[in-house]
């Protein structure tokens, strides 16, 4: 027997059969996506916490934000210790808490577990989150951890595992992602964070195939950002996610259109966002991006040096080739040993990497 629900959200259904539901994709998933939207581009400063309220009022999230919880999606797993840039910034995070707050919302932070990575507490102390949480008084929710659903995405046999949590109605969701270059992606950015949020440890699933785009895209729909968030002092310039040439940013970018923020930022990272596969498949030729009246201008030269160091498509072509083998490792050994490879992850990236960069990170 087939029980069949609209949610509220209006991008999924849910439909049980034999007591097991499933959130299933409708195909006006990205409708409130198209059109033009608005992307809000400011100086991080001194202040962060001011600048990032400013920036949630130009683009108008007051009445998002208000009287919900707000769950707060960072992007650890990708991340390298030490390497600033490789993660969400925590003074960022810390700015992004305080904002929510004054608009009425009630933050939580959250990640999911990664191939190699428990998001755990010592995990959060050792990317200098924790502190932060401890201080602020808020929850961190390991997204692996609470009840998952299956989602069908529009087309697939197989479903995939995302928490039920951030499809309640009153969450909302704000992607606060680091600034990279991806080598198998080309960017992450706000769509490709929610990709984080993917219940499922075993993410090299995803990757095999050649699948890892439609994967990208399919849980930046199901996990839709009514926030997005694009700000750090510096970004992962060159082989990111994990080796990175810190370039100084300090800039906050900001919309409640996720495709609309990727767009913009993509033009700082020295990306055409038409060579982005996620953000084609979600519909980014959809979408035309204006600014808000009062924003900032990312000034020339920041664009230049971060550019400089962007892959071309043919690069994160031969990469994909190369890095490709690694995902049919079997799962239980790509736990037990990779994560003992940080630190050496850590070295390369002191070594090899930062020295070419302008700030630390």
């Amino acid at each position: 027997m087939s029980e069949t629900k609209e949610s509220g959200l209006g991008h999924y259904r849910f439909e049980k059969s034999c007591g097991r539901e499933t959130a299933i994709e409708t195909r006006d998933s990205l409708k409130r996506l198209e059109g033009e939207s608005l992307v809000y581009c400011g100086k991080l400063g001194d202040d962060p916490s001011s600048e990032i309220l400013r920036a949630l009022n130009a683009i108008e999230a007051g009445e998002t934000v208000s009287g919900h919880r707000v769950a707060i999606k960072i992007n650890l797993g990708g991340g390298i210790n030490q390497v600033l840039s490789s993660y969400t910034d925590p003074l960022v995070l810390s700015a992004v808490i305080d904002a929510v707050r004054k608009l009425g919302g009630e933050p939580f932070v959250c990640e999911a577990n990664m191939r190699t990575l428990d998001i755990d507490r010592r995990m959060l102390i050792r990317r200098g989150i924790y502190p932060i949480l401890a201080e602020k008084n808020v929850d961190f929710v390991n997204l692996s951890e609470v009840e998952p659903i299956d989602f069908l995405p529009l087309g697939w046999k197989d479903p995939i595992k995302i928490p039920r949590l951030l499809l309640s109605a009153d969450v909302r969701i704000l992607s606060l992602p680091a600034v990279k270059h991806h080598w198998e992606c080309g960017v992450t950015l706000s769509q490709k964070n929610m990709y984080g949020a993917i219940s499922e440890r075993r993410k090299s699933i995803f990757h095999r195939g050649g699948s890892i785009d439609e994967s990208v895209a399919a849980a930046a729909r199901a996990l839709l950002p009514d926030i997005s968030i694009i700000s750090h002092r510096c970004a992962c310039a060159g082989l990111g996610p994990h080796f990175c040439v810190p370039v100084r940013f300090a800039y906050v970018i900001a919309s409640t259109n996720s495709l609309a923020a990727d767009i913009f930022c993509c033009s700082y990272l020295g990306v055409d966002w038409r060579e982005v596969r996620h953000l084609l498949i979600n519909g980014a030729e959809r979408v035309s991006v204006g600014m808000v009246e009062g924003s900032t201008e990312i000034d020339e030269e920041t664009a230049k040096r971060a550019a400089s160091f962007a892959m071309s498509p043919k690069m994160i072509k031969l990469i994909r080739g190369i890095l490709y083998p690694q995902y049919f490792v079997p799962h239980r050994l790509q736990y037990r040993f990779i994560k003992h490879t940080e630190p050496l992850g850590t070295l390369v990236n002191k070594m090899f990497f930062e020295p070419f960069g302008d700030v630390d990170g």
